[in-house]
């Protein structure tokens, strides 16, 4: 009887952790070339905005908010009262351009915005900025992101599948 109650308790623990605290993500697809690749093993953490808010620069996982169930990963980019616009291949937050380090090439699908990030959400990127790589806030089946669909952090990648060929 005892090692059922362990049992129990070791799976009562494991859901909760996995729920409310961190959990594992594989990446599938290119939208955030160059910083994560395809395949790659992503260690979430959960705990990170149970007491703050995204800031810009986090990249975070999410719940596509046009299909339930689904997550996608992005770099958050704006936060409530930012202003966005992109021209001429360029971001520009509050009127400055944004130097971003993590992409490698400027930014294809066209001018954008402007447009105000909204109270109790974000405004994402993937950082693949070539044409049509990334479906984020710029279209209108993801738009900005509620708060109440951010899942997490991405802290670190764990495994990234194309180093396995060198070991």
């Amino acid at each position: 009887m005892s090692w059922l109650r362990t049992v129990l308790f070791a799976v009562s623990f494991a859901l909760v952790v996995n729920q409310f605290g961190i959990a594992l993500s594989v990446v599938n697809g290119t939208s955030m070339k160059p910083t994560l690749q395809n395949g790659d093993r992503l260690l979430i953490n959960k705990f990170s905005f149970l007491f703050s808010h995204p800031q810009r620069g986090d990249v975070i996982t999410f719940e596509d908010p046009s299909q339930k169930g689904r997550y996608l990963v992005k770099r958050v980019i704006g936060v409530v009262g930012d202003k966005i616009e992109i021209r001429k291949g360029r971001l520009y937050r509050n009127g400055q351009v944004v130097k971003e380090r993590y992409i490698n090439s400027s930014i294809e699908d066209g001018d954008y915005g402007p447009v105000v990030v909204k109270p109790g959400t974000v405004f994402v990127m993937g950082d693949n900025r070539h044409r049509f790589a990334s479906r984020d806030s710029r279209y209108e089946s993801v738009g900005m992101v509620p708060y109440r669909l951010i899942d997490g952090k991405v802290e670190l990648i764990v495994w990234r599948p194309s180093l396995a060929a060198f070991l």
